[in-house]
């Protein structure tokens, strides 16, 4: 059976890495960048995904490469503690939370890929049924025709844009920005979080560095063109007009490698997981994105990307569509539910209005945070 994948991110790395170890399928991975380089920054990766990892054989590389997160902080403007959640505690059953660079996991994962499975430098544009396979353009004009398509692509997918047009994304109105700052900003085993009128900031510990993350209102966002120092000047009088205490903390407006990333803060929902008589599979952000709030869109592409691997390991080209069909089942509820709780989150740690960060502030002395993040706990449970 011949397999297409496009995008090697983390579920396509997972597809390629877990189905070529049977042998038995002609696995292409399709990735649109000339060849891997330093991309994004910090994740917080659930033993949902973590787990993947032992499934290659890399368990013991993603361990050396994280640190172990054992505390979850929220504070409030004025730097004030309002909760703090023993995630060791909270996660016992499953395993450690870690903080680990995407581009480590990355190349982890890649090195689980055969030789010779990667192309570089083709980006697919679109997919349609040719017979009874399916048919795919790319940039240059090349098609290639497939058993199955793994659509990985992203949360701009330029397949789910052919199989579905321009789905509406949900918007948050924030933009957030990235950058490596000094291990001595935070202690090593703790993520910080301060929530405030028109400014979060995040502290999120890898193994060298601190992954800072600031967001405001897309109105008071950076020009991206300016320079790092343009940049941490304009995010730095925001967060001191909204939470002056926040923008005083020592080392917070340090940059200790690379430059400030913006990610704009939405995500989008494909209108199905399947398409193409359920010859294309839609997984990742490429079917349901994630905001960054609730810090599981990766885990959700890997594990998605292992039940995927496994139902098309049991399938032939002639019982591949009930595999994707059955990888649907699997994973549909999970992802939209995991989606919403980081949905929920942000409403909780974004807003604009001095008023609605004090009502939110007085509700989390109340409310522990775990508690808009139900699914994502229960789905450790889940097979998916």
């Amino acid at each position: 059976m011949k397999v297409t994948v496009v995008g090697a991110g983390m579920g396509g790395l997972t597809v390629a890495a877990l189905l070529s170890r049977t042998g038995q399928h002609d696995v292409t991975v399709l990735e649109q960048a000339a060849g891997f380089h330093e991309a994004g920054y910090g994740i917080g990766l659930y033993p949902l995904g973590a787990m993947v990892y032992n499934a290659i054989g890399r368990g013991h590389q993603l361990r050396d490469k994280a640190v172990v997160l054992k505390t979850y902080e929220v504070h409030g403007p004025d730097g004030k503690l309002l909760q703090s959640i023993d995630l060791s505690g909270l996660l016992a059953a499953y395993g450690p939370l870690l903080g680990v660079t995407r581009t480590d996991m990355i190349s982890i994962l890649h090195s689980a890929v055969p030789d010779g499975v990667i192309q570089f430098g083709c980006r697919a544009q679109s997919v349609k049924m040719a017979g009874d396979q399916v048919s795919m353009t790319l940039e240059n004009g090349r098609t290639l025709e497939s058993d199955i398509v793994v659509a990985a692509d992203g949360m701009h997918s330029a397949i789910r844009r052919s199989l579905f047009g321009e789905v509406e994304p949900h918007l948050t109105g924030f933009d957030a920005w990235m950058w490596w700052a000094p291990l001595r900003l935070t202690r090593p085993d703790t993520v910080s979080e301060f929530w405030g009128p028109s400014a979060f900031v995040g502290l999120y510990p890898m193994r060298e560095f601190i992954n800072v993350a600031v967001a405001v209102p897309k109105e008071l966002s950076p020009n991206p063109k300016g320079s790092s120092e343009e940049i941490l000047h304009a995010l730095r009088h925001s967060v001191a007009k909204h939470a002056p205490k926040v923008a005083e903390m020592p080392d917070l407006w340090e940059i200790a490698a690379g430059k400030p990333f913006l990610w704009p803060m939405f995500d989008v929902r494909a209108p199905a997981l399947t398409a193409l008589n359920d010859r294309v599979a839609l997984l990742g952000d490429a079917g349901v994105g994630f905001l960054p709030t609730a810090g599981v869109g990766a885990s959700n592409a890997l594990r998605s990307g292992a039940a995927l691997a496994y139902e098309l390991s049991l399938s032939d080209k002639d019982s591949a569509q009930a595999a994707v069909r059955r990888w649907s089942k699997r994973v549909e509820k999970i992802v939209h539910g995991n989606q919403n709780d980081s949905r929920q989150l942000a409403k909780l740690m974004m807003v604009k209005h001095a008023s609605a960060s004090a009502l939110i502030n007085l509700l989390m002395k109340y409310m522990p945070v775990t508690a808009t993040t139900n699914s994502i706990i229960k789905s450790m449970e889940e097979p998916f």
